[in-house]
């Protein structure tokens, strides 16, 4: 039979099945070759797959790239829509097209996206830029950083007391026990004056002491005078003898006059009458009439009231406000509306460890006694702010060594700062001179020339001394106080106000001193400034550092520019 179909087209061959007669193996090295060759074939799949994939996302950088390759050398291209060309040291100029240099400092422009924040100078928080009419629309108005003689007051609680200097205690002298025979004044408060009896003392003491002073000068009356000095030491001295009962009784308090004229009487009958040593009001009576007092017993005080204390608390953490000599006054309730002034005349050494305070007094007059001992009183100590500790140690060396506004020419050692820009002249490239009002000065950009020449008397007087009380000062509606940091807003340019971290001193007289952060001249934000502060919060982008987000310099966004304003340039550090 034949093998072909009708046809005449031989069959295909069958391959045989497996396990038939005459099929070929697979030997352990093919089937090894034919598993590698579908892994190969595998991996260039996925490798092709993620080649595309790359070049899909990375389209337009390849493009870029092709370009730049390609491009005819010289060939000037358009920049990106999305791309702007900015001046680092002058934020302001901004141009849409590369190759133009900043017509202030002639840096070349850096390269960035439109809408990118921009890097803040050091130690500006925030910048806002606000149109003329919204700054009149919220109120905004500017005051001048300016030098004012501020005092820091310490208010602090006191009491009228004695002079301790004018205090007169009066004991018994007389040994042993003494009786009081009289009194002539009876009650506290009598006004006595000075030598005015206050009471009478009997005492046997004093009666034998008076006896022997009588016999002693009678005996010196009837013995006759020995002339030589050997019959003197034999018989003694009578004189000798009245000396030492005299010296024996002024020692128990008697004074020479009542002496005399125990002598002149002759009568041993003497009750020691007890003087006033000085004129004023007997404060103090601890005796009554016949009492008994030992020797060195109080029995009066009488105090001059002509001439008072004021005694004031000081807290420890006010003491550094506190000197000798500095001013102070007072005000009583006795008396609303008057105010007794003085000059601090001591400051206790020692600190009273149950109040932790510190006694400060003064001295004060009271010839017509209405002030009295034991009235409380409102005391306020006033130092000036130029002479704190706080103020002294960081201004001392801010103050020029020598008044520089009399001189006629300067060098960039003496001028040391822009008196524009208060920067470091060489920090922004090499420093430019400038004549200005007959002046030879220094700037450190050219765009400093401008501000400069407008306001001369402004920016020349940095070069005078502050004067020796007057602090640098801002008011304190200026004063943004955030609880982490305090910031004044400072306009920059015209409708430009830039946040400025500062460090300030306690307030005084609505305004407060300034210890960093600001320069005589600048105009800061008086009224307005919380509406500027909420504009910064409610820009993400110039507000961005000013809630302490990244920790990076305070950055804005760039406001929107046209055709026609990206020409407008101005200067700005």
């Amino acid at each position: 039979m034949s093998s072909h179909d009708p046809s005449g087209a031989p069959a295909p061959a069958v391959p045989p099945a497996p396990g038939e007669a005459g099929q070929v193996p697979l030997s352990r090295r093919q089937k090894i070759h034919m598993v590698v060759k579908v892994v190969e074939l595998r991996l260039r799949f996925i490798a092709l797959m993620a080649a595309t994939a790359l070049v899909f996302a990375y389209w337009d950088t390849l493009w870029n790239y092709y370009d730049k390759w390609t491009r005819p050398p010289g060939e000037q291209v358009a920049a990106a829509p999305d791309t702007e060309y900015y001046c680092p040291m002058h934020p302001s100029v901004v141009r849409d097209e590369p190759g133009i240099p900043c017509p202030i400092c002639g840096m070349p422009l850096s390269k960035r996206k439109k809408g990118e924040v921009e890097a803040l100078p050091e130690g500006v928080t925030a910048r806002v830029q606000l149109a003329p009419f919204r700054i009149a629309q919220a109120g905004i108005r500017t005051a001048e950083v300016a030098y004012e003689p501020l005092a820091e007051t310490v208010t602090t609680v006191g009491y009228v007391a004695f002079d301790e200097r004018r205090l007169a205690r009066i004991s018994s002298k007389v040994k042993g026990m003494s009786r009081v025979e009289a009194l002539h004044v009876n009650f506290t408060g009598t006004p006595v004056e000075a030598g005015q009896p206050l009471a009478e003392l009997y005492s046997p003491e004093l009666y034998q002491a008076v006896r022997e002073l009588l016999l002693a000068q009678r005996s010196a009356q009837e013995r006759p005078r020995v002339q030589t000095a050997v019959g003197r030491s034999a018989l003694g001295d009578p004189d000798e003898l009245v000396r030492l009962s005299k010296e024996k009784l002024r020692l128990w308090g008697i004074t020479p006059g009542q002496i005399d004229r125990i002598l002149r009487e002759g009568q041993a009958d003497f009750k020691l009458p007890i003087l006033a040593p000085i004129g004023g009001v007997v404060v103090r009576k601890n005796v009554v009439e016949g009492q008994y007092v030992a020797e060195g017993e109080a029995m009066f005080e009488v105090a001059d009231l002509g001439h008072v204390w004021i005694r004031a608390k000081v807290y420890e953490d006010q003491l550094a406000l506190v000197r000798v000599g500095q001013q102070v006054e007072a005000t009583v309730d006795a008396f609303p509306g008057e105010t007794f002034t003085g000059t601090v005349a001591f400051v206790d050494p020692v600190l009273d460890p149950a109040t932790r305070t510190v006694d400060v007094r003064y001295d004060l007059p009271n010839p017509d006694g209405r002030l009295r001992p034991g009235m409380y009183a409102t005391v306020t100590l006033k130092t000036p702010v130029a002479e704190t500790p706080a103020f002294r140690a960081r201004l001392a060396s801010a103050r020029p060594a020598e008044d520089l506004s009399g001189r006629a020419s300067l060098t960039v050692a003496e001028q040391e700062t822009c008196l524009v820009t208060n920067a470091k002249l060489g920090s922004m490239g090499e420093p430019l001179p400038i004549e200005v009002e007959g002046k030879k000065l220094w700037i450190c950009c050219a765009g400093c020339e401008g501000p400069l020449k407008a306001k001369p008397a402004t920016y020349l007087a940095k070069l005078a001394p502050p004067p020796r009380d007057g602090v640098l000062s801002v008011p304190e509606s200026a004063v943004i106080d955030t609880g982490t940091r305090t910031v004044v807003y400072v306009e920059a340019e015209p409708g430009v106000f830039e946040g400025r971290e500062v460090v300030l001193g306690p307030p005084s007289a609505g305004r407060y001193p300034v210890l960093e952060g600001l320069a005589p001249g600048e105009q800061v934000a008086a009224a307005g400034a919380f509406l500027i502060d909420a504009e910064t919060r409610l820009n993400p982008a110039a507000g961005a550092a000013y809630f302490g987000g990244s920790g990076t310099p305070r950055a804005e966004e760039a406001p929107p520019r046209t055709a026609a304003s990206s020409g407008n340039d101005t200067h700005r550090h």
